[in-house]
C-alpha cells in the first residue's frame, strides 16, 4: 500500500465467484454414475411395481419393489468398495519421436488391506485418432499391482496434450456404471522424427571424422619412427623397420581432435509446405544424433536461441527438444554463428528448402 492512498477493494463479485467455485467442487461427487441399459429397464420395472403397489395396496408387490431397490442400493455399494484403494499412475517413455509408436503406461494399485477389485475399466483416448485405448482388469487383489502398457503415435514434433485416463467399473450387476472424472491431463514433448544417414548425408562432405592435429598423441595416422624405449606399448613396435634396422623401431602416432558441426537452423522460407519443413527439421535432428553418436562436439543455433557445444546424450536430448519447441519467428532478428575454439563444419538448414554446407569456423 503507497503511503497516503488506501488500498483498492477488491471486486466483490470476483470474490463471490471464487467462493462459489469452491463450495461447487466441495458438493461435487468424486464418482460419475450412469446407468447401463440394463440399468434403464430395471429402474423402470422398480418404478412400475412401485406404481402398481400403491395403487393395489399389495403387500406382495411392495415386497417385490423393496427388493428392487435393494439390488441398487447394494450395486452402489459394492461399486463403491471396489474404487476405493485404488491409486493409477502414469508411466511415460524415455522419449517419443514424430510418427514412431512410444509405449505409454498406467500403473494400477490396490492399496487396500483385505478387499479385492472386480471387473475395472482403464481407458484412455488416443490424441493422434480419438479411439479410446481400454484394458480390462477381471481382479485385482488386495496389496497387488499391474501395469498396463499401450502404443500412442503422434505425426507432429511439439507439445502434444493428453487428455487423461479414466477408472470404471459396472461390477457387480452390471445396471451402472461408475467411474472416475477425468484424471491426470498432461502434456508431452514429442522430439522430432530422427532416422539414420546414408552416403553423403553422413560422411565427408558434413566434415565426418578425426582431424590431425600433427602432433604427437592416440590417433590413427603415422606421425614418426622412433626407438622402442622401456615402458612403451608393443602394440606400436613397427616389425618391418624393427627386421631392416635390426632394432626395436616404435610407430609414434598423430593426436586427433573430433570434429565439430554447427547446425544453423533458420526460419521456413515464405510458403514452404509444411511437410517439407517437418522433413528438413527431422535432417537436423538426424545429423545431430548421427554426430553425437560418434563422439563429436554440435552445437545448434535457431532464430532465437543457441545451444553449447556438447557431445553426450543429454545434450543431444537439449538439441532435439529445441526443435521440437521451433516455430517461425514473425520479425527473427540477425544470428550469425559463434565461434569456437576449435574448427567446426557449419551447416545451414532453411526449412522448407533443404541444407547447404558453409565454410569450417
Amino acid at each position: 500500500m503507497t503511503a497516503g492512498y488506501p488500498a483498492p477493494p477488491h471486486p466483490p463479485r470476483a470474490g463471490m465467484a471464487a467462493r462459489a467455485l469452491r463450495l461447487l467442487r466441495w458438493f461435487r461427487p468424486p464418482r460419475v454414475l450412469r446407468p447401463t441399459r440394463e440399468g434403464w429397464w430395471f429402474i423402470a420395472a422398480a418404478f412400475a411395481l412401485g406404481l402398481a403397489a400403491t395403487n393395489t395396496g399389495n403387500n406382495l408387490l411392495y415386497l417385490l419393489f423393496a427388493m428392487l431397490l435393494g439390488f441398487i442400493t447394494i450395486s452402489g455399494f459394492l461399486s463403491e468398495q471396489v474404487h476405493r484403494g485404488l491409486a493409477v499412475r502414469r508411466v511415460y517413455p524415455r522419449a517419443v519421436h514424430a510418427g514412431a509408436p512410444a509405449y505409454f503406461g498406467l500403473a494400477l494399485e490396490n492399496r487396500k488391506r483385505r478387499v479385492p477389485s472386480f471387473s475395472l475399466h482403464l481407458e484412455e483416448a488416443d490424441p493422434a485418432s480419438g479411439a479410446f485405448r481400454r484394458h480390462y482388469l477381471l481382479r485385482l487383489g488386495p496389496g497387488e499391482s499391474i501395469t498396463r502398457m499401450y502404443p500412442l503415435v503422434f505425426p507432429r514434433r511439439g507439445p502434444h496434450p493428453l487428455p487423461g485416463y479414466r477408472l470404471w467399473t459396472r461390477f457387480p450387476f452390471g445396471l451402472f456404471t461408475k467411474g472416475t472424472r477425468l484424471r491426470e491431463p498432461a502434456e508431452v514433448l514429442v522430439l522430432p522424427a530422427v532416422y539414420p544417414l546414408l552416403g553423403a548425408a553422413a560422411g565427408s562432405p558434413w566434415g565426418a571424422g578425426q582431424r590431425p592435429q600433427r602432433r604427437r598423441g592416440q590417433g590413427a595416422e603415422l606421425h614418426a619412427l622412433r626407438d622402442f624405449r622401456p615402458g612403451d606399448d608393443p602394440r606400436l613396435i613397427h616389425w618391418k623397420s624393427t627386421a631392416r634396422l635390426g632394432r626395436l623401431i616404435l610407430r609414434e602416432l598423430e593426436d586427433e581432435e573430433a570434429s565439430r558441426l554447427r547446425l544453423v537452423v533458420g526460419d521456413p522460407s515464405p510458403g514452404a509446405p509444411e511437410d517439407a519443413v517437418e522433413r528438413d527439421i527431422s535432417l537436423a535432428a538426424s545429423l545431430a544424433a548421427h554426430w553425437v553418436g560418434r563422439g563429436h562436439e554440435v552445437q545448434l543455433i535457431l532464430p532465437d536461441r543457441e545451444t553449447p557445444w556438447g557431445s553426450d546424450p543429454r545434450h543431444l536430448r537439449q538439441i532435439l527438444e529445441a526443435l521440437a519447441r521451433f516455430r517461425p519467428l514473425p520479425d527473427p532478428p540477425p544470428r550469425q554463428p559463434a565461434g569456437g575454439p576449435a574448427a567446426a563444419t557449419d551447416v545451414w538448414i532453411t526449412p522448407g528448402l533443404g541444407a547447404a554446407r558453409g565454410a569450417g569456423g
